[in-house]
C-alpha cells in the first residue's frame, strides 16, 4: 500500500486542525509489523492483505512522513505473525531491515516451534530487544481461547527471562485483560517466575471496548513489569480508563501499521463486542454532513487527545507517551 493512493483530503483536513498541536516533535511507534510476502508458504494473491501489506523499513518510514509530517519517527517493529510464514527467514530479513535505523528496534517472531538455540542467537543481534508470540501458533489449535504458555511455552519464556528480553503479547481469550487465567498467569510471571521479562499488553491489553480494561486494570497496575501498546484502539472509553488509571510512564504509543490501521474506518464497538470496519470496503452515504471516513490511525489518535484532556494530561504525559517512555525502556541514544 502506497500513502499516496490511500491518504485523503478528509485525512490532512483531520491532521491540520486537530492532529498537529497535539503530536509531538518525536514518536517512537511501539507496535508496527515488517512484512515480505516472500516468507509466506502459499504466494498471496496480488489483491491478498499480505500481499498489500508489505512493508520493511523504508515503507515504515514512508508511511510516518505522511501520517506525522515533520516529525521524527523511530519503531518498535514486530515480526509478522500470519498463517504459512516461514520464521527464520522472516526472522532474519527483519534483523536486516532494522539495521537501517540505529533508533529503532525488533521483537523477533516466535512460534512454540522455534529452536531455543536459533532464538538466543538472534535476541544477541545488533537492535533486536525482545520476541513476538502471537496465538495464532497456539500448540493447543485453539487460537481463541488458549492460554499465555500454549502459544509462548515455557522453555522459551526461561530463555526470555535470562535474557532479559521485551515480549509484546497480544492476549488470547474472550475477555482478554479481565479473564481470570490471563491475570493469574501474568501474576505468576511478572512477580514469581519470570521476573526479568518486560511485557507489552498490545491493544491497551487487548481491550478494543470499555469493559476488558475496566475489569482488569487494578490488577494489571500492582504487576511490575507491565507496560502497554495503545495500538489499534479507536474507542475513546478504554483509553480514557487506561489513561486515568494507570501509571503514564507505563503507556506506549503504538500504531498497528502498516495493515491494521492504514485503511479509512474504525475498529468499532459493539457492547463488549468489536470488529474492524473498513468504510472503503462498504457502500456507505453521508447525505448530512461534508466529511468523510479518515484513517484508523487517525481515528486512534482522536481518541487518544480526547482521552489525555478527560485524564488531565499535560504536554509532559503526552511527550512521554509517544516518546520518552519507549525510548527510555528500550535504551535508545540519549537525548
Amino acid at each position: 500500500m502506497q500513502p499516496e493512493s490511500i491518504y485523503q483530503q478528509a485525512d490532512r483536513q483531520i491532521w491540520e486542525e486537530e492532529l498537529e498541536s497535539f503530536v509531538p516533535a518525536r514518536i517512537f511507534d511501539a507496535h508496527i509489523h515488517l512484512i515480505d510476502p516472500r516468507h509466506i508458504a502459499k504466494p498471496p494473491s496480488s489483491t491478498s492483505f499480505v500481499a498489500r501489506s508489505y512493508a520493511g523499513m523504508d515503507t515504515l518510514k514512508q508511511w510516518a512522513s505522511v501520517l506525522y509530517p515533520g516529525r521524527e519517527a523511530h519503531f518498535l517493529t514486530l515480526g509478522m505473525p500470519c498463517p504459512g510464514i516461514d520464521v527464520a527467514p522472516h526472522n532474519q530479513w527483519c534483523t536486516e531491515q532494522i539495521l537501517q535505523d540505529p533508533q529503532s528496534r525488533l521483537n523477533i517472531l516466535v512460534t512454540p516451534s522455534c529452536a531455543l538455540e536459533e532464538i538466543r542467537r538472534n535476541a544477541s543481534l545488533p537492535g533486536v530487544v525482545g520476541l513476538k508470540p502471537y496465538r495464532l501458533f497456539s500448540v493447543t489449535g485453539d487460537v481463541a481461547q488458549c492460554r499465555i504458555h500454549e502459544f509462548l511455552p515455557h522453555a522459551q519464556l526461561e530463555l526470555a527471562n535470562e535474557l532479559g528480553l521485551w515480549v509484546t503479547l497480544h492476549l488470547s481469550r474472550s475477555d482478554a485483560c479481565a479473564d481470570e487465567y490471563n491475570l493469574r498467569d501474568l501474576e505468576e510471571f511478572t512477580n514469581r517466575r519470570y521476573p526479568r521479562i518486560r511485557w507489552i499488553l498490545a491493544h491497551c491489553a487487548r481491550s478494543f471496548t470499555y469493559w476488558p480494561i475496566r475489569q482488569g486494570l487494578a490488577r494489571l497496575r500492582d504487576m511490575p513489569n507491565i507496560y502497554y501498546d495503545v495500538s489499534a484502539v479507536t474507542d475513546v472509553r478504554p483509553l480514557i480508563t487506561l489513561f486515568s488509571g494507570e501509571n503514564p510512564r507505563r503507556i506506549f504509543y503504538g500504531s498497528d501499521g502498516v495493515g491494521a490501521t492504514y485503511w479509512p474506518g474504525q475498529y468499532t464497538a459493539f457492547g463488549r463486542a468489536w470488529q474492524a470496519v473498513r468504510t472503503d470496503l462498504l457502500d456507505l452515504k453521508f447525505p448530512h454532513c461534508e466529511g468523510r471516513p479518515i484513517l484508523a490511525i487517525y481515528e486512534q489518535l482522536l481518541s487518544m487527545k480526547h482521552a489525555a484532556e478527560i485524564a488531565g494530561w499535560g504536554a509532559t504525559e503526552i511527550e512521554n507517551v509517544f516518546w520518552h517512555n519507549a525510548a527510555e525502556a528500550l535504551g535508545l541514544k540519549p537525548d
